[in-house]
């Protein structure tokens, strides 16, 4: 019996603005009972769960290009339009990225169809890639969008292989994801990067929840893995959480944009860190 097909590769080839390799990208099929949507966790990501047919899809690990030779990595809005400047510093970070992926996944191939390996490997990558792009491809915000992705897949293979360490991996990308989404609030305010044209904030594939989802993910992200050892720097971290979602909750009224479910679970949020923050000896 033929095995269930899941995906497909695009009719438009793209070139590698780093290397001109050619390739093509691999697409998920969509429709015929693959896709059964389960819960959405308070990070506002979207789970799925297994067919009989299909088995467990993961539709994360598909967005981001690769290119299979040097491994430059990004979404596709900005993988075709990088400046002059911008390629040769990603030419000189090739060996780089290449030693990077064998290290993580030393059996890695972006020639077959993507697994769980590729889709972490894919958002490592596309992290260090965004290092070296201008701040008009928004890179802060893709590289938080991308560890966080990336410790969700980390999750999802986590409980497939327990004894792997993906678990520790997965932790990693939360922390990295913690340090991206700060700085991109910061990165708003000051005006190094902007975000009015972006249209598909996630941070999952289905729903947008717009701007307003990286201010929830922004005060979750520290509340759930910033630091906490020291008691200073904890503080710090939730007080600067408490006035990121303070900017949802202070609006008031739902709206289509802004459903009252979101709201509420913003609202939430800003009760458990003043609780934390009083337990701190703050006064809130």
């Amino acid at each position: 019996m033929a095995e269930a097909k899941i995906s497909f590769l695009g009719k438009n080839t793209i070139i590698c603005p780093v290397c001109s390799e050619k390739f093509k990208k691999e697409e998920l099929l969509s429709g015929g009972g693959r896709m059964n949507a389960g819960i959405l966790t308070d990070e506002l990501h979207r789970e799925y769960n297994a067919t009989e047919k299909f088995g467990n899809i993961h539709p994360l690990i598909y967005p981001v290009v690769v290119c299979p030779q040097c491994l430059f990595s990004a979404y596709m809005s900005d993988f075709e339009s990088i400046e002059t400047e911008e390629v040769h510093s990603l030419e000189l970070q090739t060996s780089k990225r290449i030693e990077e992926a064998k290290n993580l996944f030393p059996r890695y191939n972006f020639l077959e169809p993507r697994t769980i390996i590729e889709g972490i490997l894919s958002y490592s990558l596309a992290i260090m890639s965004y290092d070296l792009l201008e701040s008009s491809h928004q890179p802060i915000f893709k590289q938080g969008l991308s560890a966080l992705r990336a410790a969700w897949l980390c999750n999802d293979y986590h409980k497939i292989e327990p004894n792997e360490n993906f678990d520790y991996l997965r932790d990693i990308f939360y922390r990295k994801a913690q340090f991206f989404y700060r700085e991109v609030i910061e990165a708003e305010k000051d005006g190094r990067e902007f975000y009015e044209d972006i249209p598909h904030f996630g941070p999952d594939i289905d729903h947008n929840h717009g701007f307003d989802g990286v201010l929830f993910l922004s005060g979750l992200l520290e509340y759930k893995y910033g630091p906490k050892q020291n008691v200073k720097a904890r503080i710090d971290s939730l007080t600067n959480a408490k006035i990121t979602v303070s900017r949802i909750v202070g609006m008031g009224k739902s709206s289509k944009s802004k459903p009252s479910d979101f709201v509420e679970n913003a609202r939430n949020l800003h009760g458990l860190i003043k609780d934390e923050l009083v337990k701190l000896g703050e006064e809130v």
